[in-house]
């Protein structure tokens, strides 16, 4: 009897002309309208049942199980990001300025990989599995703009748990990694405008120079890592942008920088957007300007507790092995998957997608690319968790 990564092998052709199509076909996010298209069309032709939650673009989709059981959710997101690909990366985007630089390519072919591994399975199955193909995850929005579309109560039968993966181009291919606990960061973003009194630069004395109170401030902000946080902990708090002056000889009136807050615990998060804005406060002061400071919060910590832990290591294990299993460290990169880890469990993969020995881009770099013999241990990666979370009530 052959095993389920046997029967993902045999769909490889079939998975590599998906990433492939959707590769050379890339969309924004909220703009994802041809592989919206694309999918309803192949989850319909595997007897699907599709909900409607009254969105543009992203797709739902329901497994019916032949038995009675549970019901559990599987995600990948489908959006792509504002960036040109190179001519020579091997299968190359065909509009302009877009590319899947992330692996979101490979994520949907693995979900609708795993749609036909388990719709074969429907007869023999406990349980419903729910598919979630998000849009808009590059600019962290499109999952709470599914829950805020009523997607828990459009479902049969709210899932029970959800699994997700991701391309880590820094694991080679035939690896899973598996981390427990924080495996990316929650993010906050903001930004502070100063106040100062405009004028001429030769009479700086008449000023208040909000140029040299932002590049106090800039530099005071280094101090929250460096000075007011444990130094074992995770924290990123930075600036990214200045939008101040005109004409060389005025003085400015206004400036306003924005930056971003990640850290791998929401109350670590919490406790420095605090301490920023009162050392904000307190320096613009200092140099005679007041200041607005605002938060935009973003999304939450993605966070793997243990009970799905074990659940994924259990699943990863059947698929490659347990010596193929590795437990990198978290990354403070950010996922809107940490929105649906606040409804229900969940647990987040990293599936190995890095040519071994060779140098392997990371994410949102123009030279990004995977190792497309990863694409059947994805689809069966998904697939196997489902199967493994509906057989804890058996």
């Amino acid at each position: 009897m052959s095993t389920l990564l046997d029967e993902a092998r045999a769909l490889y052709p079939a998975l590599k002309a998906l990433k492939d199509d959707l590769h050379r076909h890339p969309e924004l996010s909220f703009a994802e309208t041809r592989t919206t298209a694309l999918l309803k069309e192949r989850l319909l032709a595997l007897g699907l049942e599709l909900v409607d939650l009254g969105m543009e673009t992203g797709a739902v989709a329901v497994l019916r199980g032949g038995k009675p059981g549970r019901c559990v959710a599987l995600r990948a997101d489908i959006d792509a990001i504002a960036q040109q690909e190179p001519a020579d990366n091997g299968v190359v985007s065909e509009t302009p300025g877009v590319m899947h630089a992330c692996g979101h390519d490979f994520h949907t072919a693995c979900l609708l990989g795993a749609a036909r591994l388990l719709a074969a399975r429907r007869a023999a199955l406990a349980g419903n599995v729910v598919f979630l193909f998000q849009p808009a995850e590059e600019i962290t929005q499109g999952a709470a703009a599914m829950v805020g579309h009523g997607l828990w109560d459009k479902l049969p039968l709210k899932p029970c748990c959800l699994f997700g993966q991701h391309t880590r181009p820094e694991i080679p291919c035939g690896k899973i990694g598996l981390v427990p606990g924080a495996i990316m960061a929650g993010k906050s973003h903001f930004s502070i405008t100063l106040h100062g009194v405009a004028g001429h630069s030769g009479s700086p004395h008449k000023c208040v120079d909000v140029i040299v109170a932002g590049a106090a401030i800039i530099n005071g902000i280094q101090t929250i890592v460096s000075r007011n946080t444990d130094p074992l902990a995770h924290l990123v708090c930075a600036v990214f942008s200045i939008h101040a002056g005109t004409p060389e000889n005025f003085v400015p009136e206004t400036l306003t920088m924005t930056g971003a807050i990640r850290a791998h615990a929401d109350d670590l998060l919490h406790r420095t957007e605090q301490r920023l804005e009162a050392l904000a406060a307190g320096l613009a002061a200092a140099y005679g300007c007041t200041c607005d400071v605002r938060f935009i919060p973003e999304v939450p910590v993605t966070w793997n507790g243990p009970e799905m832990t074990a659940l994924a290591r259990q699943a990863a294990s059947a698929v490659v092995g347990a010596e193929n299993l590795v437990s990198p460290q978290g990354d403070m990169g950010s996922e809107d998957f940490a929105v649906f880890g606040q409804h229900l469990p969940a647990f987040f993969y990293w599936t190995g997608t890095g040519y071994p020995g060779q140098r392997n881009p990371g994410w949102h770099n123009a030279h990004f690319r995977v190792d497309d013999d990863a694409l059947p241990i994805g689809a069966a990666l998904m697939a196997q968790s489902a199967l493994t979370a509906l057989a804890q009530d058996a």
